[in-house]
C-alpha cells in the first residue's frame, strides 16, 4: 500500500465477498436512479457501509453528498484498489458590493458588541467587582443580510468560519 492518504479514512478489513456485492449492486442501482427517487437507497447504502466497517465520518460525507460516481470510487476501494482523492473544488466565492460587505462588517461588530455587553451586565458575571469580560468571540451572522454576504467576508478574509454558523473577527486578537 501507497503512504498516500485515503479518501475514505483507515481501511476496515476486507469485507465479505457477499457484503461487497451487495454495496457495489446498491451503487450501481443509485447511478442509474432518478436523483428524486434515490433517498431511501442512500439510506440501505449507508447501512451496507457500516456493516463493512467504513469510516461513519466518510460515510456520512458520501451519503450528504449524495455522489454516486464517489460511491463507486468507495466499492474500488473496498475490494482493495488503491484510489486517488479527488480534490474538493472549492465553491467560488459570492460576488457581494464593497457598500454592502462595508454595512454587513459594521452590523457584525455592533451585534458582537451588543452581545458583550449583554453577558456582562448579567449578575452572576458581576463585572463591577471583578472587572470580568466577556468571552464572547463569535456570533451567529445577523439576519439583516443574506448567507452570501457572510461567505464573501470569509472569503475576503475579513471573517473566520467557527461552525455551527457561527462567524468571529479575524482582526481581533484572543488571549489563551
Amino acid at each position: 500500500m501507497s503512504d498516500a492518504p485515503s479518501p475514505f479514512g483507515k481501511r476496515p478489513a476486507a469485507p465479505p465477498a457477499a457484503l461487497l456485492a451487495e454495496i457495489a449492486a446498491k451503487v450501481d442501482a443509485l447511478a442509474a436512479m432518478d436523483a428524486a427517487a434515490a433517498g431511501p437507497h442512500w439510506g440501505a447504502l449507508h447501512k451496507l457501509l457500516l456493516k463493512a466497517k467504513v469510516d461513519p465520518h466518510a460515510i456520512m460525507r458520501l451519503v450528504t453528498a449524495r455522489d454516486s460516481a464517489q460511491a463507486a470510487l468507495l466499492v474500488r476501494w473496498l475490494g482493495g484498489e488503491e484510489v486517488e482523492a479527488s480534490a474538493p473544488v472549492a465553491p467560488e466565492a459570492p460576488k457581494v458590493d464593497a457598500d454592502v460587505m462595508k454595512a454587513a462588517m459594521k452590523a457584525f461588530r455592533k451585534r458582537l458588541k451588543f452581545a458583550r455587553l449583554d453577558a456582562e451586565s448579567r449578575l452572576g458575571v458581576r463585572p463591577t467587582t471583578t472587572g470580568k469580560k466577556a468571552e464572547i468571540d463569535a456570533i451567529i451572522a445577523p439576519s439583516d443580510y443574506p448567507r452570501s454576504v457572510w461567505e464573501a467576508l470569509v472569503a475576503a478574509g475579513r471573517l473566520r468560519r467557527e461552525g455551527g454558523g457561527f462567524y468571529a473577527l479575524v482582526d481581533e486578537i484572543t488571549e489563551d
